[in-house]
């Protein structure tokens, strides 16, 4: 089977992530700080447009959160362990299909088919076969593929949820995906915050399971 891409990168095709939650402090949370200050009734979760922009902006580094966010690496070992047992079974009916096509091979060698449309129906089965292989490799990449794409909706919902909530205490203007950023300036990196909030969330709820 074609190598399967695992290197996938969290809200990957969204430059600018969260925003929309203007402010009025000038300070980061630190992260063993905001846990306790998040309020997790959702009350804080209305965006309120009328605040003025003041310009403070921050930054979080997906490529990061994709490689030490604990759900995140979960998901991954989970895909690979899928992906393990269909190259399996692919190569098990491709190790047969291989089987087939030898004694094929040793039988025209030899003329020892019966007739000639004998020989023929062997050739139609085998590339029935081969068709087949094919489709089962199209089959498992597919569904593979799909597989990952609901696994990752599910992080990137969980990331982006607590962007909100983090972002209703912080108020940034915006924050930003630093792989759009060429130069820093007074942009504020929130990566570990954001990452340990989400690890701390990810192993209690694991906890509790």
């Amino acid at each position: 089977m074609k190598n399967l891409s695992l290197g996938i990168s969290i809200l990957s095709l969204i430059g600018v992530i969260v925003i929309f939650v203007m402010s009025h402090t000038s300070h980061v949370l630190p992260a063993e700080d905001h846990a306790a200050a998040v309020n997790t009734d959702g009350a804080n979760l209305v965006e309120d447009l009328d605040r003025p922009a003041t310009g403070k902006f921050a930054f979080i580094n997906l490529q990061k959160i994709n490689n030490e966010y604990g759900y995140y690496k979960e998901i991954v070992i989970a895909i690979q362990e899928k992906q393990k047992i269909a190259e399996a079974e692919l190569g098990r009916k491709a190790q047969s299909f291989q089987k087939e096509y030898e004694i094929y091979k040793q039988k025209a060698q030899r003329g020892s088919f019966l007739s000639q449309a004998s020989q023929q129906q062997q050739e139609a089965d085998l590339r029935n076969e081969q068709e087949k292989l094919a489709l089962l490799e199209q089959e498992l990449s597919q569904r593979l593929q799909l597989d990952m794409q609901g696994l990752d909706a599910q992080a990137t919902d969980t990331i982006m949820k607590y962007l909100k909530e983090f972002n209703a205490e912080a108020k940034f203007d915006l924050i930003l995906n630093s792989a759009t950023i060429l130069d820093q300036g007074v942009c504020a990196d929130v990566t570990d915050t954001i990452l340990s909030i989400l690890n701390q969330r990810y192993e209690a709820q694991k906890a509790i399971q």
